[in-house]
């Protein structure tokens, strides 16, 4: 794989995050020495208690403010949070044609990025439509959250919970849980812009952002938050220097020198017409009753060159018609059109006889199109188009919720028991739609010889085919209930039990056990023992792609035939031939032991060691060769497919770490404050085992590509460190 080598790092020109304050009534300048004057805040995210904060908590959780990621200087959620939590690692999206369209997940102690649960205002965020089954460490095969499309404007806060928390918030939160808190002002405001690039000269990218409060009635507020933006491609290729023409000699000859593919991009891909926006609102509607409401939209395209095809592989692969379109070559450009929508609605209400009561209703949805441009199918002729549309693939989702929460007062314990309960529903839906014929189906000259090249045409295959095309649809619904109490002053333990029923995998309950105790008002231990279940999503449960390659079988007979390469449905008949069935959820068990030090009021040190174990892990299996598939296919109506992959449960593993973090709050007196933070985490995970299916073993299915990317697609060690001199307006 290639990689950008970033003027060691980008030209982060942050005219940046030049934030000019537009009004700043309700709060301080970027910068102000009396921001974050509290070493420790109330966590929403890991606890349903109103007195916890995130040091007195018997679960880590990271809770970094608007301020904190601005500061990093990055230019979106994601690479905030990797240079504040060490926890949180980032895979980069892959190069080439398809790394447009993959979204920009995250990942918690080493594990996928679907293994993670994204919450924003405490509900449940829809995943992305689509995957990559490139070797994208561990977002290979992950249907992720797309982070990219939350604007740094709109955040007001981020909470990291590093726990399993599945028994608390269901599925997905097997490595833990980001809750992502939208501004809530009802004034001021803020415009922004970045601009940045790489030292080659290319990849320029430019950033406006901005938001706005809004005051409404019965102290009421909304707050409008956006950013807009492009990127221009990127490349790590130098100039292409093979011989493109067959009677030229050098590539130093005019007609040589003069093809216009010479500079052809490899890497990341150009952006353009990217805008996410958020509208966040509450307002008081009677006696102890709020209805709140929060939305967001995003749009981009995003253009990804291929590999260039040169006159020579035309006219040998594609046959005289492509020649004559395309008589320089062919770079073929896959366009990727996102729209994602989400909109969540509800009510809160409070009392002090009956407790607290939130009722509210999500939906949300990604849908990516795609485009494959200077296309051409040799199999219709010159009717072939030259833009071709591949396919639309859709997930949508859609979420109600009840939670209840209320405070009994009682002589047992120090302080009153914190009982919640709740009921959740949940509907999944997950469509391929197949793009137009000229993308899969073979026309009129489809196999008959070229008069010019003396070879079969052949036909063309990209993006959904019809085969491919397919709708899935899973419901879930559960039900928690959660007990939380201060046993006595220095003794505190929380139990969550959580079932739920999926439509398409039945039952399942999951638990869990946390405490801890204060040996002083500066050191405590905490630790937490849970399980958790993970189902497929929808997007691995139901992918199925191909694409095809035309070969010469047997080498030098001068027979051109079409093979085909898929990802097959893990449920298919093709799968079943291989070992393949039906996915499984994912079993996780999560243990967790630490200590929190608070030497001085201004300073602090946590150590958190974990361990977990994951059984039937969800695996995208290596790309199987034809020497492997070919005798298992032969005689059967798939004897076509010399490559295959698909989805499997064949693999357990153990991720065990280490995370320290650190801050201490300087005083300056009259030169302002330092504040300093620290953060170090070790992460390991091991294949404790691979089964053999079927007649393949478990070590051809899960290669050592693969492997490599789930023991080591994170990093192994990762250190921050910040420091940040706020002296009155200025930092």
């Amino acid at each position: 794989m290639f990689r950008l080598d970033p003027l060691a790092g980008a030209i982060a020109l942050v005219i940046g995050s030049l934030a000019v304050p537009i009004v700043q009534a309700q709060e301080p300048a970027s910068g102000s020495a009396a921001k974050d004057d509290k070493l420790d805040t109330v966590v929403v995210v890991g606890t349903r208690r109103s007195d916890v904060t995130a040091l007195e908590s018997a679960a880590p959780v990271d809770v970094l403010s608007a301020e904190k990621l601005e500061e990093t200087g990055a230019k979106d959620l994601s690479g905030a949070l990797t240079a504040l939590s060490p926890s949180f690692s980032f895979p980069q999206s892959p190069q080439g044609a398809f790394a447009g369209s993959i979204a920009q997940g995250a990942s918690l102690r080493g594990l996928a990025s679907d293994q993670v649960l994204v919450l924003v205002n405490g509900k449940r965020r829809h995943s992305s439509a689509n995957v990559t089954r490139q070797s994208l460490a561990n977002g290979r095969g992950a249907a992720a959250v797309d982070l990219s499309l939350i604007p740094l404007s709109a955040v007001s806060r981020v909470e990291i919970l590093r726990d399993g928390a599945a028994a608390q918030y269901g599925s997905d939160a097997i490595a833990g849980v980001i809750n992502i808190v939208l501004k809530e002002n009802d004034d001021g405001g803020n415009i922004g812009y970045r601009f940045g690039g790489y030292d080659k000269g290319d990849g320029l990218q430019r950033k406006l952002s901005g938001w706005k409060g809004f005051a409404l009635p019965n102290d009421g507020f909304l707050t409008l938050s956006f950013d807009a933006g492009n990127q221009d491609p990127a490349s790590d290729t130098r100039p292409d220097n093979r011989i493109f023409y067959p009677g030229d000699t050098s590539v130093n000859t005019p007609r040589e020198q003069n093809n216009r593919y010479r500079t052809w991009n490899w890497g990341s891909g150009g952006v353009s017409d990217q805008y996410n926006l958020v509208a966040n609102s509450e307002i008081g509607v009677g006696d102890g009753l709020t209805a709140y409401g929060f939305a967001t939209y995003s749009h981009k395209n995003t253009d990804a060159e291929g590999f260039f095809d040169p006159p020579t592989t035309l006219r040998s692969n594609y046959g005289s018609v492509a020649l004559s379109r395309y008589p320089d070559g062919r770079l073929p450009i896959t366009r990727y059109a996102l729209e994602d929508y989400a909109v969540t609605g509800g009510l809160r209400y409070e009392d002090d006889l009956l407790g607290k009561f939130d009722l509210a209703a999500n939906y949300g949805n990604d849908t990516l199109k795609s485009t494959d441009r200077d296309a051409i199918n040799p199999s219709w002729g010159a009717n072939s188009p030259y833009n071709i549309y591949t396919g639309e693939r859709e997930n949508k989702q859609t979420n109600l919720t009840l939670d209840w929460v209320r405070d009994f007062p009682t002589d047992l314990l120090a302080k009153p028991l914190t009982v919640s309960a709740g009921l959740a529903w949940r509907k999944e839906n997950y469509t391929l739609s197949a793009g137009e014929a000229a993308g899969w189906q073979n026309g009129a000259l489809f196999n008959t010889l070229d008069p010019v090249t003396g070879r079969r045409i052949p036909g063309y295959y990209s993006g959904i085919t019809n085969v491919d095309a397919a709708s899935l649809e899973r419901k879930v619904f559960g039900a928690y209930l959660d007990l939380e109490g201060q046993i006595t002053d220095k003794f505190q333990a929380g139990l969550a039990v959580r079932s739920e029923h999926y439509s398409d995998f039945g039952d399942t309950t999951n638990g869990k056990l946390s405490l801890r105790y204060d040996f002083t008002p500066q050191i405590a231990a905490r630790g937490s023992i849970s399980s958790g279940y993970r189902a497929p999503s929808l997007v691995q449960s139901g992918l199925s792609s191909f694409s095809v390659q035309v070969v010469e079988q047997p080498p030098g007979s001068g027979n051109w035939v079409e093979v085909q390469q898929r990802t097959l449905r893990a449920d298919s008949p093709e799968a079943a031939l291989l070992g393949g069935r039906a996915l499984k959820p994912e079993e996780s068990t999560n243990y967790s032991l630490g200590l929190v030090w608070r030497p001085l009021s201004n300073a602090s040190l946590s150590i958190d060691a974990y361990r977990i174990d994951i059984d039937n892990r969800i695996t995208l299996s290596d790309q199987l060769p034809a020497s492997v598939v070919g005798p298992i296919f032969a005689g059967t109506p798939y004897a076509n497919i010399q490559s295959a992959a698909f989805y499997t449960n064949i693999a357990d593993t153990r991720t065990d770490g280490v995370e320290l973090s650190g801050q201490y709050q300087l005083d300056l007196a009259a030169y302002g404050r330092l504040d300093l933070n620290a953060g170090f985490a070790k992460t390991r995970t091991r294949i404790t085992d691979l089964r053999d299916v079927g007649g393949i073993s478990g070590e051809q299915i899960v290669g050592r590509a693969t492997q490599g990317l789930i023991e080591h697609g994170t990093p192994d060690n990762k250190l921050t460190f910040s420091a940040n001199w706020l002296y009155e307006n200025w930092g």
